[in-house]
């Protein structure tokens, strides 16, 4: 899947084929799981929140990431203490590189820009990634999973 999302003034075209984890490890030599784990497990709790915001027992991946879009400083704010570089730049590059191979490396890419907004790119980030590497079968799993978190959270 491709998808163009604005950063600042400048629209970049990303993509979630395999590719981009190898021009991650390429790039930056190391695999890129260790930095996702963080990002998953510091959008956990704020995805809690967002899910019942849904309004549905069910919430579609789709449903989930219109939900982060909508609630992206809960879920972004969080994740203060992680690695801006590996979680934003570096994986936006990568995904980046994916569907360009012309562009420049990672720290005259980077340049081009004026801003670098978290509250857009980590939720474009995060619906590329959990679309890229589940299976429908484990999108399903992770439905029931956000269900369970949703069933164990206080009542209104």
């Amino acid at each position: 899947m491709e998808k163009i999302i604005n950063i600042g003034d400048k629209a970049v075209k990303l993509s979630n084929n395999v590719a981009w984890t190898m021009e991650y490890r390429d790039q930056f030599g190391r695999d890129v799981l260790p930095s996702l784990i963080p990002l998953v497990t510091a959008t956990a709790e704020g995805l809690a929140a967002v899910i019942a915001d849904t309004g549905t027992s069910e919430p579609s991946i789709q449903d989930i990431a219109d939900a982060i879009r909508g609630n992206t400083m809960d879920i972004v704010l969080p994740m203060a203490q992680l690695e801006f570089v590996d979680i934003a730049v570096n994986v936006t590059w990568a995904m980046a590189k994916a569907a360009d191979a012309d562009i420049d490396p990672p720290k005259v890419w980077v340049r081009q820009f004026d801003e670098f907004p978290l509250d857009i790119i980590i939720p474009e980030l995060y619906d590329l990634v959990i679309c890229g590497f589940a299976s429908s079968k484990n999108r399903e799993r992770l439905k029931k999973t956000l269900r369970k978190v949703k069933d164990l959270q206080p009542k209104k």
